[in-house]
């Protein structure tokens, strides 16, 4: 079962690789632990040993690998991608477009899921409906007042002048939460909080030359990867809204959004919380402060 994953995992890295090559970047710069080094050597050597460079960290962590990266690259864009983001052939040239607007620093693009089987499972058809959302979302947004709550680490651009920013590194790799836990999940969000903060704007490709495929888990560790988006939607928006502050002005539709996410899940608990009252009321008389419809009544009528 192990091997079979592992074959699956180098399949579907391989494909993206190839994906990614097909819009010509300069170079390919993959970021992994140590141990990982050989395997992963492996598969560049079967892909185009020239333009892919294998780079390592002691451990497994995500903002160091991608700090990593950024210190690596010569290019004028940077480009993160997940290792399972299948590109278009479009994507690229449609993504460096965004940058000739000399304000822009960070580019995202649509997304649509692409199933691990020959056919979508039901976790697969939540997470299509949930980009579907996400993309209507970014989409509005961008063309109301040019925001966006968060370029998607699946793919996304920025300017490396940027993020080669000696303040930008350290903040990034010393992101703490409640001044004491360090983070290493979210950093897409803080990526999109530096742009909105440090005057840069940013821009969504959505279009179907810019449509990435991105697999979701097949199953209900689906739900776990909601469970880890959403916390990281929570910290983050709250700076963004309530700390940094930044967004109010800059972005006031996105601010709108963010508020909306917040008030969202305590809307969705006064509806049943109310229904169970009525209930319990119906049980009493008119006298006592009950009400006189029966609870299949108040049920129906909620519904």
């Amino acid at each position: 079962m192990i091997e079979e994953m592992s074959r699956r995992c180098a399949d579907s890295a391989a494909e993206a690789a190839f994906s990614w090559l097909e819009g010509s970047p300069k170079e390919i710069i993959i970021v992994t632990e140590e141990k990982m080094q050989g395997p992963l050597q492996e598969l560049a050597n079967s892909v185009d040993p020239t333009r892919i460079r294998v780079l390592t960290v002691p451990y497994a962590n995500k903002r160091m690998q991608m700090s990593h990266g950024i210190r690596n690259t010569t290019t004028d864009i940077i480009v993160f991608a997940d290792d399972d983001a299948i590109w278009p052939p479009t994507l690229l040239p449609y993504v460096l477009a965004c940058f000739e607007d000399q304000q822009v620093g960070g580019v995202g693009t649509s997304q649509r899921v692409q199933p691990c089987g020959d056919k979508m499972t039901v976790w697969e058809v939540l997470a299509a409906f949930r980009l579907t959302i996400r993309n209507i979302e970014i989409a509005s947004s961008t063309h109301i007042d040019g925001g966006i709550p968060c370029l998607s680490g699946r793919t996304a651009a920025y300017r490396t002048v940027i993020l080669k920013d000696p303040e930008f590194l350290h903040g990034f790799t010393n992101d703490l939460w409640l001044g004491k836990y360090h983070l290493n999940s979210g950093d897409d969000k803080f990526l999109t909080r530096w742009m909105v903060s440090h005057g840069w704007n940013t821009y969504v490709q959505v279009c179907k030359e810019a449509e990435l495929l991105s697999t979701m888990k097949p199953n209900w560790r689906f739900l776990k990867q909601v469970l880890r988006w959403t916390r990281n939607t929570w910290r983050s928006d709250f700076r963004s809204v309530f700390t940094e502050r930044y967004i109010w002005t800059k972005h006031p539709y996105v601010t709108y959004t963010m508020l909306d996410k917040f008030i969202n899940p305590l809307t969705l608990l006064v509806g049943p919380a109310l229904v169970c009252v009525l209930i319990a009321k119906s049980t009493k008389n008119t006298e006592d402060g009950g009400y006189h419809l029966p609870a299949w009544n108040i049920v129906v009528s909620v519904r």
